[in-house]
């Protein structure tokens, strides 16, 4: 029995770690100006955003000639070239209001 318990414990923390994931990313893309529902809507899946956000630091880290290989592990985003430049702006105009 206890081993049950601990189980179902075990998800509902999984769940919740989950959800306070969740409540970061909309936090951090609120501080951008956007929303989850705009990122999925252009990404359609947070994966697939963190493959291009994963890119986009990779192509920056090679500019400063830093090569990071962590960055390497991470699929390359195959999407539009216009959802890639609406998403850079957005990050370009969040560094500069830094």
């Amino acid at each position: 029995m206890s081993a049950a318990l601990n189980k179902r414990l075990s998800k509902v923390e999984e769940i919740s770690a989950r959800s306070e994931i969740g409540t970061e990313v909309d936090r951090s893309l609120e501080k951008l100006g956007t929303s989850r529902a705009a990122m999925l809507a252009d990404f359609g899946s947070l994966s697939a955003f963190r493959d291009w956000l994963a890119g986009r630091i990779a192509a920056t880290d090679r500019q400063a000639e830093v090569q990071h290989t962590t960055t390497s592990n991470y699929r390359q985003w195959q999407g539009d070239c216009a959802i890639s430049a609406k998403w850079d702006a957005i990050f370009d105009r969040h560094e500069v209001l830094q």
